[in-house]
C-alpha cells in the first residue's frame, strides 16, 4: 500500500481543523491555547483510512499569518493538499500566501474545499465559486476539483472522500531506496523510554535497531522503537508520519528543524546554489538581500547572491546562491521557500542545485552558470558530466550512484550508456572519466612534457609523481594509477613504473656534455670494484652543482650505472663482472673476506657489492656465507 501524506492549507478560521475532525474523529488541536482560541497554532496530525481502504496521514497546518513558518514545516513533504476556503469569506490574504507556498514547494495535486456551505445561500455560493475560479486560474491547483462541504451537516463529504481516493491513486509511491531522511517537527520525552522525535520520512526506511545520525548535533543514536500514528512497527517507509524512540541522545540534542538520517549521508553547508523564483507579488530584490529560508522543518537567515544580474524583478527567476547564517543540510532537488526579512512575508523560493556550494569567483562565472544550467535541466547525463568536470577526478560506479541518488545498477547502466555515446571513458579498475576532460588532459600533458624536456633535455622521462602534482594533485593513488593506465593505452606516451615520456623521445646531449660522459665512463672503468664517490667524479670534471643530478640520472636511466646508496654508484658492467667472478670462484657461496680478496678491493667496497647482491636477491646471508639464490 502507498504511503501518502495529505496536508491542509488555507486562511485562518476557514475550517481546516473542523473538517479534519469531522472525517477522522481526531481533534488535531493539542495545546490549551489552540483549544481556547479556536485556531491551530502548531502542526496537528491524524491518521485516516479512506472508504477504499487506502490509509493516509493528515497534517493540519495553521492558517494564521503569525504561524506561517509552522505551516511551512507541515506543508513540506505532503503529497496531496486539501486547500480550504470558507464559503462565507472567500479568498483571503493567507489563502493567497498558502497557495504561493504550495507552488514554490511543487505541490500541485489536491482538492479545493469550500467549507461552511451551510452558512451561505445559493446566490452567495455562486459568487464565491466565481471568485475562487478566478483565483485558481494561474495557480498550481487550476485543474483541481472544487467541492463544497459542510462539517456540520456532512454535505459533500462523500464526494470529497471519493476525490481524495482518486488523487491517491495518481500519487507515485515514494522510493524507500537510498538514504534515510526524517524531517523532525516534534521532540519530547516519555518516562521510561527517553527521547522521541516525530516527522515525515522523506526517503529510505527506518528499522528497529538501526543506527542513525542526528543533525546538526552530529549525535549517533539507535532506534529503540517505531510508531506510525500510535501503531507499533518494526519498519517504516518513505512517505509515512513516524515517531522514533531513540537511545543515546538527550532531548536537548534535537529540535524542530533537526534531521534524523543515515550516518554520513547529509552534510551541512553555509552556501547552497539554487534556481531562485520570485513571486509576481514580491518586491524587486538586489544583491545581498537578507531573507528567511525555510527548508523542511528548518528556518535560517541568509543573504541572496544573484549570479548573473544585480537585481531580480517580480515574477522573474535566475541562478542564485544563498549565503546562510547557519548551515543547512539539503540535497540537490530539495525545495526551499524564501521570505522577506522584515516585514516577514513570502517572496519566492527555489530548487536546490548544489547543496555544498563554494564561493564564486567572477572569472569562473561562465562555467559555473553552465554547470547550474545542467543541474537545473534534471538530465542525469548532463548533471553527471558537468559535476565530474568540476571534480576533475575519475569516479567509480559507487560515487556516481551516491551523487545522483540512484542504485549502483542504474549507475552502472548510465555509465555504460555514456561510454558508448562517447561522453565518458572507462579508465579501468572501475573508474570513469569525461571524454572531453581526458582529451584535454592528454593535450595539456603533451604540452607540459614538451616544455619539461626543453628544460631538462638530458632526462629520459618525467617523474610520475611530478606529473600527478602538476595535473591531478587531488587524486588518490588508485585514481592516479587509473589515469596513467589510460594514458598508456591512449597513444602518444610511453612510461615505466616511475616515469612517463612522449613517444619517440630520446635525451639530447650536446658536445660538452658528451665529453664529460666519456670522461666519467673512463674514470669508473679504471677501478671497477673501487669506484670514486659520485661527488668526487663530478668534482673531477667540474660539473656545476645544479647539473650533477642531471648527469647522474642520465647514467642511471641509461642503465650504465647502478646506485648503491646516495653517493655510491657502480657501473652495471662492474657488477656483472663481480657476480661472474664470485660465481666462478665460489659456487657454494662466499664470505666477505673471500669476496674482498678475489675482487682485489678493500673491505669497504666488497661490503657494498655483496650487500647489493643480497638486496637484489642474487644471494642471501645464512649467518656465515652469502649463498646464491636458485630460481
Amino acid at each position: 500500500m502507498k504511503h501518502i501524506i495529505l496536508g491542509t492549507a488555507g486562511h485562518v478560521d476557514h475550517g481546516k481543523t473542523t473538517l479534519v475532525r469531522y472525517i477522522t474523529g481526531v481533534n488535531t488541536d493539542r495545546f490549551k491555547e489552540e483549544l481556547s482560541r479556536g485556531i491551530t497554532i502548531d502542526l496537528g496530525f491524524a491518521p485516516f483510512t479512506l472508504p477504499d481502504g487506502q490509509r493516509i496521514g493528515i497534517v493540519d497546518v495553521p492558517g494564521h499569518e503569525r504561524f506561517i513558518k509552522n505551516m511551512l514545516a507541515g506543508a513540506t513533504g505532503i503529497d496531496i493538499v486539501l486547500f480550504v476556503i470558507a464559503a462565507d469569506e472567500g479568498v483571503m490574504p493567507q489563502t493567497r500566501e498558502h497557495m504561493d507556498i504550495l507552488r514554490l514547494l511543487g505541490v500541485n495535486r489536491g482538492v479545493v474545499v469550500l467549507t461552511k456551505i451551510d452558512a451561505v445561500d445559493e446566490e452567495w455560493m455562486e459568487l464565491v465559486r466565481e471568485d475562487v475560479g478566478e483565483f485558481l486560474r494561474e495557480s498550481p491547483l487550476k485543474d483541481a476539483p472544487v467541492l463544497g462541504v459542510s462539517s456540520v451537516t456532512g454535505e459533500g463529504i462523500p464526494e470529497l472522500l471519493d476525490a481524495i481516493s482518486r488523487l491517491c491513486a495518481q500519487v507515485q509511491e515514494r522510493s524507500s531506496a537510498g538514504i534515510c531522511r526524517l524531517a523532525i517537527d516534534r521532540v519530547f520525552t516519555m518516562s521510561g523510554f527517553g527521547t522521541v522525535v516525530t516527522g515525515t520520512l522523506w526517503g529510505g526506511t527506518i528499522s528497529q535497531g538501526d543506527n542513525l545520525e542526528l543533525l546538526p548535533a552530529r549525535k549517533q543514536a539507535r532506534v529503540r522503537s517505531l510508531q506510525v500514528h500510535g501503531e507499533k512497527r518494526d519498519e517504516v517507509y518513505a512517505g509515512e508520519r513516524v515517531a522514533v524512540n531513540l537511545i543515546g541522545v538527550e532531548k536537548d540534542s534535537a529540535e524542530r528543524g533537526s534531521w534524523l538520517a543515515t550516518p554520513g549521508a547529509l552534510r551541512e553547508s553555509r552556501r547552497i546554489d539554487l534556481r531562485l523564483e520570485l513571486l509576481s507579488s514580491a518586491p524587486k530584490i538586489s544583491q545581498r538581500t537578507r531573507v528567511h529560508v525555510h527548508h523542511g522543518t528548518t528556518e535560517v537567515l541568509a543573504r541572496i547572491i544573484l549570479l548573473d544580474r544585480d537585481a531580480l524583478a517580480p515574477g522573474e527567476s535566475c541562478f542564485a546562491q544563498l549565503e546562510l547564517e547557519k548551515p543547512l543540510s539539503t540535497l540537490a532537488g530539495d525545495r526551499v521557500v524564501v521570505r522577506f526579512y522584515s516585514p516577514v512575508f513570502t517572496i519566492g523560493g527555489g530548487i536546490v542545485l548544489d547543496a555544498a556550494a563554494s564561493k564564486y569567483k567572477r572569472r569562473f562565472m561562465e562555467y559555473e552558470l553552465s554547470r547550474l544550467a545542467a543541474l537545473y535541466s534534471g538530465d542525469p547525463e548532463q548533471i553527471l558530466l558537468i559535476s565530474m568536470k568540476k571534480d576533475i577526478n575519475p569516479w567509480q560506479i559507487k560515487h556516481i550512484a551516491s551523487y545522483l541518488q540512484i542504485s549502483q545498477q542504474d549507475a552502472a547502466e548510465l555509465a555504460q550508456k555514456m561510454d558508448h555515446k562517447g561522453q565518458l571513458l572507462s579508465l579501468g579498475n572501475g573508474y570513469y572519466f569525461p571524454t572531453e576532460g581526458a582529451e584535454k588532459l592528454r593535450e595539456n600533458l603533451t604540452s607540459w612534457l614538451e616544455g619539461y624536456f626543453k628544460r631538462y633535455p638530458m632526462r629520459f622521462g618525467a617523474p610520475k609523481k611530478e606529473v600527478a602534482q602538476n595535473h591531478f594533485p587531488k587524486m588518490e593513488q588508485k585514481q592516479q594509477r587509473a589515469v596513467f593506465q589510460y594514458l598508456d593505452s591512449a597513444g602518444g606516451f610511453e612510461q615505466d613504473e616511475t616515469m612517463i615520456w612522449l613517444v619517440g623521445w630520446k635525451p639530447e646531449i650536446n658536445a660538452a656534455q658528451e665529453e664529460i660522459i666519456v670522461g666519467i665512463r673512463k674514470l669508473y672503468q679504471q677501478a671497477p670494484f673501487s669506484p670514486p664517490l659520485w661527488s668526487e667524479a663530478a668534482a673531477a670534471f667540474n660539473i656545476p652543482d645544479r647539473e650533477q643530478g642531471e648527469f647522474l640520472q642520465w647514467f642511471l636511466r641509461s642503465g650504465e650505472m647502478v646506485r648503491i646508496s646516495d653517493n655510491v654508484v657502480y657501473t652495471r658492467d662492474a657488477l656483472k663482472k663481480a657476480e661472474a667472478t664470485l660465481r666462478e670462484n665460489f659456487s657454494e657461496g662466499y664470505t666477505l673476506a673471500q669476496a674482498r680478496d678475489v675482487l682485489e678491493t678493500t673491505r669497504k667496497y666488497a661490503q657494498q657489492i655483496v650487500e647489493y647482491f643480497d638486496l637484489t636477491k642474487v644471494t642471501y646471508w645464512d649467518g656465515e656465507r652469502h649463498i646464491w639464490h636458485v630460481f
